[in-house]
């Protein structure tokens, strides 16, 4: 990458970091060029030189939180990849630690979820971009993967509904932790629905 190439990708990752933030701070409707480059602290007319419109603007937002999250997805896939073979099952306590880990590290992220969720409320219609941060997305898909691998390391059956259903709780408990009460535990409720899962599991064995 040349050295203005290099410029162009750190000033674009800088302008959307600072929407960013403003969304999350301030939401949707406060987002403006100008207000950007103020957050930014750059010449006021930068922000409209890399996205000329607003949806310009929003949609160099999007694609960067939808590139993150797609990165710490394949992080997540390749390390499971790597350390199923030969390791021990999972137990329910082991699983709803390591998916508890998880929520904790994207609730950490406030400013990213914030603005994730607000822009979802927001790109109605543009669903081309709304499809970017929601199930049609390529982190979607990704996270369907782990999580199939995360239930049959833990011996629990991965089916398609099982495996919707605990991608939305997470989901659910990433968006209280951040939205709602910062400081609650995940793990217990977890817990709680992978015994249930485990509980089912065992009774359709056992009238099968």
């Amino acid at each position: 990458m040349s050295t203005q190439a290099a410029g162009s990708h750190d000033r674009r990752e800088l302008i959307a970091n600072s929407a960013i933030r403003v969304i999350a701070r301030d939401g949707v409707r406060a987002l403006t060029h100008r207000v950007v480059d103020i957050e930014a602290g750059i010449p006021q007319g930068a922000t409209s030189h890399h996205a000329r419109t607003r949806l310009a603007l929003i949609e160099l937002i999007v694609n960067t939180l939808a590139e993150r999250a797609i990165a710490d997805a394949k992080q997540a896939a390749a390390f499971l990849n790597a350390t199923a073979q030969g390791e021990h099952q999972l137990s329910i306590s082991d699983l709803a630690g390591v998916i508890t880990e998880l929520v904790e590290t994207l609730s950490d992220r406030r400013d990213d979820m914030k603005a994730r969720y607000a822009l979802v409320l927001e790109l109605g219609d543009e669903p081309l971009l709304r499809r970017k941060l929601t199930t049609q997305s390529e982190v979607h898909a990704i996270s369907r993967e782990v999580t199939a691998i995360l239930f049959d390391r833990a011996g629990l059956p991965s089916s398609d509904e099982r495996v919707d259903e605990l991608i939305t709780l997470t989901d659910a408990l990433v968006f209280h932790r951040t939205i709602i009460q910062e400081n609650t535990s995940p793990e217990s409720i977890l817990a709680a629905y992978l015994r249930g899962v485990a509980s089912l599991a065992g009774d359709l064995i056992g009238e099968s």
